[in-house]
């Protein structure tokens, strides 16, 4: 037997016996197989995402439990449920979904002059249509269901990354997606979950030649946040590129997702009696567009720790672009980066960039493919810390998710 062969000592099979040396090996290699199963690389990105999921989920929790029972909340944070931990998982957006669930939209202002059709149909209406029998259980459905999602979510992401960039760094990826310090809207009555399942399930769709349903998918992204309506670019680019860089009937389908968006847009200046009614609910969150935003002139407040984690996710966003060739990340993917990323400077504001720069989901790719031993150590302990500060702090209502 080989010296090394399966990780154990030479020495094991190699004496002499009454067959021939070469049968030996032979049983003694099939013996060894057989009474020792060695996890190949799928058992084992499974088992670490498991644990991430886990691990990243219990931390959520005990942040939440954390904000609730120790630190001060901001008396201004409202929540769509009054239960404990429920109360910091459907709070800040999440008010506002289960709002939509329960009541529907309305034209007048509800707060302060901010509207609830800033907030795309998709996501509330699934909730209504999932506690319809149960209406005071929207806040504990919407959450159950977010969470679910995220699972879904991450294995299609898996899926999708084994086309794209190999088994390893698709399950490292999802890895790094479910620890990430801003994945705690993955588990409170947000969006975002369904929005990871549906923009994914629109690759992997595309990635199979499935064209009607990557149509259906880009649509119905685009009615859970405006944003997907700019999906459709990169998936188009996808099949047009595996159409040999030539113009297909079949590509049209994916004019379901800006059609999506119009119809949305169309029905709110309905509602409100405005055609810019939707940009203007957008303005009285902060997003009034480029140079639309008041610069805020107190130093102290432009050395916020919601400001300085803004910047410093803008960096490292604009940063991890550079990889994007050298990773050779194929071109839809890289738009979709660099889309989301233009998104958020097209906004006018960099309120909630870690949230939206998460969504687009190869970053998580381009994180994996760092290959300096200190990142791939320090950057899971770290975003572990971070996702566990900044959660607390968010559902403490001192900082923006």
């Amino acid at each position: 037997m080989e010296r090394g062969r399966l990780g154990l000592p030479g020495h094991i099979g190699s004496r002499p016996g009454p067959y021939p040396q070469h049968m030996t090996s032979s049983r003694t290699d099939a013996a060894l197989s057989a009474a020792v199963r060695f996890p190949d690389r799928l058992t084992l990105g499974t088992r670490g995402l498991v644990a991430a999921i886990v691990v990243s989920r219990a931390i959520v929790l005990l942040a939440a439990w954390s904000a609730e029972q120790i630190v001060t909340v901001n008396p201004r944070l409202t929540s769509g449920d009054g239960g404990p931990i429920l109360r910091s998982l459907t709070s800040w957006d999440g008010w506002w979904y289960l709002g939509i669930a329960r009541d529907g939209y309305h034209a007048a202002p509800l707060v302060d002059g901010y509207h609830d059709y800033a907030f795309l149909p998709l996501w509330p209406l699934l909730v209504r249509l999932l506690s319809w029998p149960w209406p005071g259980l929207a806040g504990p459905i919407a959450v159950v269901l977010a969470n679910a999602l995220f699972v879904v979510g991450l294995v299609a992401l898996v899926r999708l990354g084994e086309k794209v960039v190999g088994l390893e760094r698709a399950a490292l990826g999802a890895i790094l997606l479910a620890i990430f310090p801003f994945s705690a809207v993955f588990s409170m009555a947000y969006a975002e979950s369904l929005f990871l399942c549906l923009s994914t399930g629109a690759f992997l769709a595309a990635e199979r030649d499935r064209r009607l349903l990557a149509g259906i998918l880009v649509a119905l992204a685009a009615a859970t946040r405006l944003q997907g309506a700019v999906l459709a670019l990169p998936v188009w680019l996808l099949l047009f590129l595996r159409d040999g860089r030539r113009l297909r009937p079949s590509q049209a389908w994916l004019l379901l997702g800006p059609l999506t968006a119009v119809a949305f847009l169309g029905a709110v200046a309905v509602l409100a009696g405005s055609a810019g009614a939707y940009g203007a609910a957008q303005a009285a969150w902060g997003r009034a567009g480029v140079g639309g935003a008041a610069p805020d002139e107190s130093l102290i407040s432009l050395l916020s720790l919601v400001n300085v984690v803004q910047l410093v996710t803008l960096l490292a966003a604009v940063f991890l672009l550079v990889f994007l060739r050298p990773d050779r990340i194929p071109l839809p993917y890289g738009l979709l980066t660099m889309l989301s990323l233009g998104l958020v400077f097209a906004s006018g504001s960099l309120e909630s960039i870690g949230r939206h720069v998460m969504m687009a989901f190869p970053y998580s790719w381009l994180l994996a493919g760092r290959q300096a031993r200190w990142f791939r150590l320090g950057w899971p302990v770290a975003s572990l810390v971070l996702l566990f500060v900044l959660s607390t702090a968010m559902f403490a209502g001192r900082f923006v998710p």
